[in-house]
């Protein structure tokens, strides 16, 4: 397949501004294969966008969970549908990722493994999803955070057999549950569930296999441990305890998360923006998670965009919306955030070979906009049209029919 996209602005994913004029975009192969000038020989069809669009990166989504349903509260009512229909609701959220312009996302949990069965589908080309990344079943503690995801361990031997099982089922990443969690009732956000040696043993059996950890992490206790431990990714971040996210800060924990190289992924999800006020007055949990994020860029940890899609009330699709709320919660630019759900993203994820900008070389993951991001980030709740590895997965219908083969 051959073609190439005219009349449309870029933002590349990593400069300050979109680019002042219109860049023909030409892809072959699923490839981004040039900018500007066309490549040697036919570049193939012409597709003509909109005055005023503007082409940016496909969106990266660095946590979620494909095999929880967002409808549920609570842990015990997910395993209620058969696993059929589980799967075919998975396969639906997948879509809806897509066609909202998530063109890539890190799964990160659950305990049957059919999200990697999903991951290798859509790598195929045979059902229309994201590029997933997946780490299985967390290694967690008896009747800890996710425990009924299988994923139980008590003492170094039965953990290392749950991580080695994770390898054997073919996952990306290894996932560890350094402390409570609120999904899981009981089990204690401020709890260290594993000691910084016990960690650091995941760590070691994951880079022997080529492979990173991510440590989900609400209280201060487990985030230091996971830091030590060497984690690539501390998930959540929240210093929670039991007065909320937030209220057990401390800027020393900070400090080893800085000198560790971990990136944090703050699950910033839509829900967010309705908990900055209350009653008209700002909220300690707005002020709380105002302070950590700042604390964590001032200390200059790289953060990733994230939602935690599939959590109560947290839908897969609802990153674009998401980015809205990092936004305000960050203090960041529109152009900040940005990076966190592209170039930023999949640097952090070991992907910057494969997605997150726009080059030569790299998927034609790509998302058309009526509107400039960097200017307002409510044009990402509506694309155009959005291309995942070539081929298109959504398309507005001003934009009349796209060539037979490209879909």
């Amino acid at each position: 397949m051959k073609y190439r996209l005219s009349g449309g602005r870029i933002w590349d994913g990593s400069e300050a501004t979109t680019s002042s004029e219109a860049i023909e975009l030409f892809v072959e192969r699923g490839e981004i294969a040039a900018l500007g000038s066309p490549p040697t020989g036919e570049s193939g069809e012409n597709w003509s966008l909109p005055p005023g669009s503007v082409v940016i990166p496909g969106l990266i989504d660095a946590h979620v969970h494909l095999d929880l349903d967002p409808h549920l509260m609570a842990p015990a009512e997910q395993f209620e549908a058969s696993r059929s229909d589980r799967d075919l609701r998975m396969i639906a959220r997948a879509g809806a990722m897509v066609r909202a312009g998530i063109t890539t996302a890190r799964d990160l949990g659950a305990g049957e493994w059919r999200e990697l069965a999903l991951r290798d589908a859509i790598a195929r080309g045979e059902l229309p999803g994201p590029r997933l990344v997946c780490a299985g079943q967390p290694l967690t503690i008896a009747e800890g955070h996710c425990h009924f995801w299988g994923g139980v361990a008590e003492g170094a031997e039965e953990q290392a057999e749950v991580v080695r099982r994770q390898l054997e089922h073919g996952v990306d990443w290894i996932k560890v549950m350094a402390t409570g969690g609120y999904f899981t009732k009981g089990s204690g956000v401020e709890r260290a569930q594993f000691s910084a040696d016990e960690l650091r043993q995941a760590v070691g059996l994951a880079r022997e296999a080529g492979l990173r950890v991510a440590a989900h992490c609400h209280g201060k206790a487990g985030i230091r441990n996971a830091a030590q431990a060497g984690v690539r990714t501390i998930e959540h971040c929240s210093f929670a305890s039991g007065k909320g996210y937030g209220a057990d800060y401390d800027p020393a924990v900070v400090k080893d998360v800085a000198e560790s190289g971990a990136w944090v992924s703050p699950t910033i999800n839509a829900n967010w923006l309705r908990r900055m006020k209350k009653d008209g007055e700002v909220t300690d949990f707005y002020r709380n998670m105002q302070g950590v994020l700042g604390g964590l860029r001032e200390a200059g940890i790289p953060l990733l965009a994230s939602t935690d899609a599939g959590i109560p009330g947290v839908f897969h699709h609802g990153l674009p919306a998401g980015l809205r709320a990092f936004e305000k919660y960050g203090d960041l630019t529109p152009v900040e955030v940005l990076r966190t759900a592209t170039s930023d993203s999949a640097r952090g994820l070991g992907l910057e070979a494969v997605c997150g900008r726009i080059a030569p070389g790299l998927s034609a993951d790509l998302v058309v906009l009526a509107g400039d991001p960097l200017e307002d980030l409510a044009h990402l709740e509506d694309p155009l049209l959005v291309i995942a590895a070539g081929r298109v997965v959504h398309r507005a219908e001003a934009l009349g029919p796209v060539p037979a083969g490209h879909e």
